[in-house]
């Protein structure tokens, strides 16, 4: 301000006019056209000196000497022949307060002797000491990556606020710059905004650099932390290593923490007005390209210029096909032994319930992990009506006992081939009750038919690829109507009996002669009665045969019936 106060004094100004052009106070006005003409760069009447004033941006005036300075403290004095012991005990690593503690001098306050360490240049004497070793890079060696705020987001509609954050990434060797804008920091956002870096660039490092977010690793390590299976499989699709720093420790990516603020003010001139993310991302690339042709401020060197003709070659290429990032969730095993993925569940064994799991999911397959460690791999549901994926061994005992159809088989097998065949392939349809309902069906046939109609009709409905029920109990009607019609007439009238049906033999089916002639008992019986009124024990036994008199009705009948039974049936 002075150098324009007496510029425009040497051009012919008066003080008015300079305090009106520069919002300066006519006193301070004042002051400088003394000291100037005091050092010859303007006459008494106010025109140019003799002597030219100095080139920018050097002073006009000398600095005023501080009177401070001279004057030395009694403290000062007090401490000053012991500065060498001072010296001494903070070149080998000792606290300030230590050596402030152990003063052979009496009566220095604490602030007196920090004043001194300053004046004297010792504060900052024991961290000189101390190596702090350089990381350096190799062409074509690393991508460092780190997250940042760059502004707070206000919707115009709702009023609601929401963070913007900055995925920024530097090249370990040239300084190159990318910054990525992004709402959230999950795992399929980091990995997609990465492998945009990689297009831009045209190649893949050795090696990506970051902290350890829980999108990036699934546990933390001074050593060796647990990375997300995700970032697994993304690494090795592009052969490139993903190092996560040791915790608390963002020294170990310097490069790339020194650009957040950098960022931050390459948007700042954008303001405060929101027209979406595809706009401030246009934005701040234009304003990054800027940046990366600029001279480094610490290899003085332009990052653009060195990546293009030192670090581009060294990247190795990119692979043909792009990386699918597959979908990626947490969640915890069920008592029942499925996790949760998608609205969709997917068995893992009930060694892992209470457990907390890592979920893959790509259009084809879905990944199960815990710990790294793969699970399971399971088939993705893609029917809307299908809810769970189970695999047969992670079924429970009684679950496993309702899946087997050996039972089915084994009483299919009993009535014929053919109708094992049958039952065999309705149950390989898959649909569950539906099955079972039919095959129950078939099965409980042979209450009314013999096996071997039933595996003949069994043999027909194959035949015709009819995998029904009815089909076959049609058959066997069919054909029990014509053996009807064909022994009628055989018969030659309609008196003619008909031929009993071979039916299977069971331990407590009696033939029908026995309820036929149990039928004629009962009507002599009803004969007698009819004309003689009351009943009485004598009435009763005049009709009916003689080994039967004196006997109760019910037991004559009894015996009656017994007479045509078989020896073993008559008890």
């Amino acid at each position: 301000m002075d150098r324009k106060i007496v510029e425009m004094l040497r051009s012919g100004e008066s003080v008015r006019g300079v305090a009106r052009s520069l919002h300066v106070a006519k006193r301070r006005i004042r002051v400088v056209r003394e000291r100037a003409q005091e050092q010859g760069y303007l006459e008494a009447d106010g025109g140019p000196g003799a002597t030219a004033l100095p080139p920018y941006p050097e002073a006009i005036f000398p600095d005023t000497a501080d009177g401070r300075s001279a004057r030395r403290s009694e403290a000062e004095e007090l401490l000053e022949p012991h500065q060498a012991w001072i010296r001494e005990r903070l070149e080998a690593g000792w606290h300030a307060v230590t050596v402030w503690e152990e003063l052979p001098v009496a009566g220095i306050r604490r602030s007196s002797f920090y004043r001194f360490l300053e004046r004297h240049q010792l504060s900052r004497l024991g961290e000189n000491y101390r190596v702090i070793p350089e990381i350096r890079h190799q062409p074509g060696e690393a991508l460092i990556l780190d997250w940042g705020k760059l502004r707070t987001v206000s919707d115009a509609e709702t009023g609601r606020k929401r963070l913007l954050w900055m995925f920024v990434g530097v090249m370990g060797y040239s300084r190159f710059m990318m910054v990525r804008l992004v709402w959230t920091m999950d795992t399929v956002t980091t990995l997609k905004a990465i492998e945009s870096m990689f297009r831009q660039i045209e190649g893949v490092p050795r090696k990506v650099t970051i902290d350890n977010p829980k999108c990036i690793a699934l546990e933390a390590s001074d050593y060796e932390p647990l990375l997300s299976p995700a970032v697994e499989r993304f690494g090795s699709h592009y052969g490139v290593l993903i190092e996560c720093l040791p915790p608390a420790d963002p020294e170990k990516k310097g490069k790339v923490e020194r650009q957040m603020p950098y960022g931050r003010r390459l948007y700042e001139a954008h303001g405060e007005g929101w027209l979406g993310l595809e706009e401030s991302q246009a934005y701040l690339d234009r304003k990054v390209v800027l940046a990366n042709e600029r001279r480094h401020g610490t290899t003085l060197r332009r990052p653009k210029e060195v990546f293009e003709k030192e670090e581009a070659s060294t990247l190795r290429p990119l692979p043909a096909l792009s990386y699918e990032v597959e979908e990626f969730s947490e969640g915890i095993v069920r008592q029942d032994g499925h996790v949760r993925f998608s609205n969709k569940y997917y068995s893992v064994g009930g060694l892992y319930r209470g457990k907390s799991v890592t979920i893959l999911g790509s259009a084809q397959q879905v990944w199960i992990y815990y710990r790294g460690k793969l699970l399971e791999v399971h088939a993705r549901i893609t029917d809307p009506q299908q809810t769970k994926s189970t695999k047969p061994e992670h079924l429970r005992p009684w679950e496993r006992a309702m899946e087997d159809h050996s039972s089915y088989r084994r009483r299919a097998a009993a009535l014929g081939p053919h109708v094992d065949e049958m039952i065999l392939r309705m149950l390989s349809q898959g649909q569950g009750f539906i099955d079972t309902r039919k095959v129950w069906g078939i099965l409980s046939l042979d209450k009314r038919y013999a096996a071997e109609r039933i595996d003949a009709a069994c043999e027909r409905a194959l035949e015709l690829d009819l995998l029904s029920y009815r089909v076959v109990k049609e058959f066997l009607e069919r054909e029990e109507k014509a053996r009807e019609t064909r022994n009628e007439e055989s018969a030659g009238s309609s008196e003619a009996t008909v031929a009993p049906r071979s039916l299977p033999r069971y331990p407590h089916v009696r033939p029908l002669s026995v309820y036929r002639e149990q039928l004629d008992l009962f009507t002599v019986r009803e004969a007698s009665e009819a004309p003689r009124g009351p009943c009485s024990d004598d009435a009763a036994g005049r009709g009916l045969p003689a080994e039967g008199r004196g006997v109760a009705p019910g037991r004559v009948w009894q015996q009656a019936a017994g007479k045509n039974l078989p020896e073993e049936e008559r008890s």
